[in-house]
Order: structure tokens, then sequence, then C-alpha cells
């Protein structure tokens, strides 16, 4: 299996370093270019073992699968690039955000299949929950076969198209969003009185073993939490100051907010089609 990456960033790098780690394919079978930084491309071929190239007729000869991990303004020059070397049996997946297939199809000419996923930063840790949709004209066998690559850094949800920016909004936003919260603990915690770096240290430590603990038990969170909630305890008290304050709503007006940012970046893509 020959996999392309067009882009060498931090999420490309977390995507291929996954896929070798697990490997489902071997490093030699992984190509990667960008637009100028030969430097890094160098440095990934001498530690990880894979090609790279500048050719894009050798990169898509014989490619069964394209990623696609430029930033979306781009993306349109290297559509024009490549579109005059694609072949009839390279399949495209996009991790660019709020580009869409149709949009990818127009630009690459082609109507080659295109998928598009959305993992998060904790594809570095192989821990991405990434989501994905795929154009009508994926087969089975390739979908199976996509999958197993997405698979080697995290778990997956397939979604419509049009779900797509609800998962941007849900985990693709999300470690972000618990990084905030995580944050004003930590900082309601030293003024308790206790040294930053202190409580910092154990409040991750929490946050690690709190992870294992949701990782590992079939119990739902919310029974989770009442299993370590004492009627008059202390984590009582705690939690009905919490209950006076709407945190459900503050989320639900966090994630509509991303959402509709999502749809924004979309439109405006389009838009800017539009007007060429």
């Amino acid at each position: 299996m020959k996999i392309v990456f067009y882009g060498a960033g931090n999420m490309a790098h977390a995507i291929f370093s996954g896929i070798i780690n697990s490997k489902v394919t071997a490093p030699e079978d992984i190509y990667l270019t960008n637009r100028s930084n030969e430097d890094r491309l160098k440095k990934y071929a001498e530690e990880l073992n894979v090609n790279y190239s500048y050719d894009n007729d050798a990169l898509l000869k014989n490619a069964d699968y394209v990623f696609i991990g430029t930033k979306p303004y781009d993306f349109d020059a290297l559509a024009d690039r490549i579109a005059p070397h694609i072949k009839d049996d390279n399949r495209f997946i996009s991790i660019m955000a709020g580009l869409p297939i149709d949009y990818i199809k127009d630009k690459l000419n082609t109507t080659n299949p295109v998928a598009r996923i959305m993992p998060n930063t904790n594809a570095q840790v192989g821990h991405s929950v990434t989501g994905i949709s795929f154009s009508s004209n994926f087969g089975p066998k390739a979908k199976d076969e996509v999958n197993e690559l997405i698979h080697a850094f995290g778990s997956i949800l397939e979604v419509s198209e049009d779900h797509l920016h609800q998962v941007t909004a849900i985990t693709g936003s999300g470690p972000a969003f618990l990084y905030h919260v995580f944050e004003q603990y930590v900082s309601a915690g030293t003024k308790l009185g206790l040294d930053k770096s202190e409580v910092e240290e154990s409040i991750r430590n929490l946050i690690i073993g709190t992870s294992k603990m949701i990782e590992r038990s079939d119990l739902s969170m919310e029974q989770l939490r009442k299993n370590i909630t004492s009627k008059g305890g202390t984590t009582q008290a705690g939690l009905d100051v919490l209950s006076t304050y709407d945190i459900e709503h503050i989320f639900e007006e966090s994630l509509k907010a991303a959402v509709n940012r999502s749809i924004e970046l979309s439109a405006q893509d389009n838009d800017e089609d539009d007007d060429d």
C-alpha cells in the first residue's frame, strides 16, 4: 500500500508516525512532500526511513491513498500543481478544515474517491477522536483500509459530511476546551495557598488517573461521579456549588459557537471559489 502525504506538518507527522508504529504499512511505502521545507523531509526520511520527493508524477504513480494536509488557503495552488498528474487509482484523504468534498474534487478536476477526516491533536499520542466522511464512490474495501489507517492514531467517528462541523466542535476543538477547564482548576487550587507548581503537577496526575478510570471502567461518567460522592461529604459540598452554575449551558454555547464558526469558514471558502 503506497501512501503519499502532501504536507508534513505536526498533524501529518502524527498520522504517518501512527501508521508506521502500528505496522499498517512499511515506512518505505510512505512518501512525503511539502511546499519547500526539504530539511524537514530529510529529517523524517532519516529518522523514520520514509521517502520524500517533489516529483508529483512519481508521487502519484501507484499511490493508493493521498493525504492532503496543506493549509486550506494553500490548497488551490496545490491542486493546480497536482491535478495533471492524478491517476485513476488515487484516493484522496483531506485533513483540511472547511473544504467540502465537492470543492476538493472540483479543484483537483477528478471524480476519484475523496474522504475528509477531522482529527485532533491527541493524534500525537495515538488517541485522536477522528471524524470521517466519505464520498459516495468510496468502495467498502477502500473504506476498511482507510479506517485501519485512522485507527493507527486513535478512534473513528463516521458521520455524514454535513455533521463534520459538529465533530469539529466536539472533538476537534475539544482538547482546547478541556485544557481551559484544567487551567481554571489549577488557578483555583493555587488560591487555596498551595504552591502553583505542586498544584499543577497534582492536577496533571489527577487528569491522567481520571482518564484511565474512564478508559478501564464500563460505568458511565455519571455513575463514576456518584461512586465517589458521599452524602454530606466534601465532594458533595463542592458539587452543590457547581450545580448553582449552569455549566451545561456554558458548554452548549461554546459548542454552538465552534459549530457556527466552522460553517462560516466553509462558506467563506465556497464564496471565494464563486468569485474566481
